[in-house]
């Protein structure tokens, strides 16, 4: 939270900069004075300033002391503006430090996170993503449509781990201020279509390598938004209805469908990347499910390739010859527990 401070003490040095123009004026001014009204007397111009500095500060050593009338005057309103001074910069500090901590509350200082996944919504699909977000243990930063919110959503996680704000999620201040730029991916999930589409939008011009995922009431906008850049496209009405219509004649795929979709629950599927070092590159798929089962029990259902255009093509259960190479994405099957003896035997956490 390097930057977050950075900004924190710039704003307080420029609400303190009056106070310090003033306190440097007075200073002079005084010195000046004082050694105008006591040369007579041998003072130098040094001994002045040391005596202003002395009187400012009240610590008031008595080595050097007014010897006449003029003097003395000028040593009381020395005084009374230090007293009037020392308020102002009490008061300037005091409301720094309050303003500073209702701004960072409600997420308006910013974020450092870097790598994480923005969130443009806490609508009923923003909640759930965040929720399952959290579970996987990513990094979050939640734009909220109203302050009211803001709370509710930094009580779920430490500030390490979610950052939350409000305003227009299309809107690229909102978008800077959730560091946009640096993050690993963004899921736009507002409550209207056309915020979705502008915000998708002003997402790739903000930061043209980022991963887009949109969710949308109306599937029929998902060649558009494809077409403009967006990463993957989800409709929950949809997805909805298809486990509805599964939960009707085979209940049991319903809900093993939505068991493996969390995961907070006994079982997860999951999706590694595969580098030159990974221990399945080159081997055929059927050899690669065998030796991930026999090394950590999980199941290897299926993978990812990168296409022509760069878009990755899943193939589930592919024919058993096909062999694995560096770029490829894995995608298993597991209990949590074996999934957790994966990530140790790969080497890498999940996640493309």
């Amino acid at each position: 939270m390097a930057g977050l401070r950075r900004r924190y003490y710039s704003d307080l040095l420029r609400r303190i900069a009056p106070f310090l123009s003033v306190f440097a004026a007075v200073y002079v001014a005084t010195s000046l004075i004082f050694y105008e009204l006591e040369r007579s007397s041998g003072i130098t111009l040094f001994n002045s300033f040391y005596w202003a500095i002395v009187t400012i500060s009240t610590a008031g050593y008595g080595d050097i002391v007014p010897t006449n009338t003029f003097a003395k005057v000028d040593a009381m309103a020395t005084l009374f503006i230090q007293i009037f001074l020392l308020g102002y910069l009490i008061t300037v500090i005091a409301t720094a430090v309050t303003s500073e901590q209702q701004k960072r509350s409600l997420g308006l200082l910013g974020t450092d996170l870097e790598g994480h996944i923005v969130v443009l919504g806490y609508t009923s699909v923003g909640r759930a993503a965040v929720r399952e977000l959290l579970a996987q243990e990513q990094r979050v930063a939640v734009i909220a449509e109203s302050a009211e919110e803001v709370p509710n959503i930094r009580a779920l996680a430490p500030e390490g781990r979610l950052y939350a704000t409000y305003g227009a999620a299309a809107d690229r201040d909102i978008l800077e201020r959730a560091n946009v730029p640096a993050a690993h991916s963004v899921i736009v999930c507002t409550s209207d279509d056309a915020t979705n589409m502008i915000a998708a939008l002003n997402v790739r011009a903000l930061a043209p390598s980022v991963r887009v995922v949109v969710s949308v009431q109306r599937p029929e906008l998902r060649d558009t938004l494809r077409s403009a850049g967006v990463t993957y496209v989800a409709s929950p009405s949809d997805m909805g209805g298809r486990l509805c219509a599964s939960a009707a004649f085979e209940p049991d795929v319903a809900v093993a469908l939505e068991d493996l979709s969390a995961g907070d629950v006994r079982s997860d599927i999951q999706e590694y990347l595969l580098s030159e070092r990974s221990p399945l590159v080159s081997l055929a798929f059927d050899a690669a499910a065998a030796e991930v089962r026999e090394r950590t029990g999980c199941l290897l259902i299926g993978y990812a390739r990168p296409g022509k255009n760069g878009e990755f093509e899943t193939s589930i259960n592919p024919s058993a010859d096909i062999a694995l190479r560096a770029g490829d994405a894995v995608i298993l099957l597991g209990t949590v527990a074996n999934t957790a003896r994966f990530r140790r035997w790969f080497g890498v956490d999940q996640g493309r």
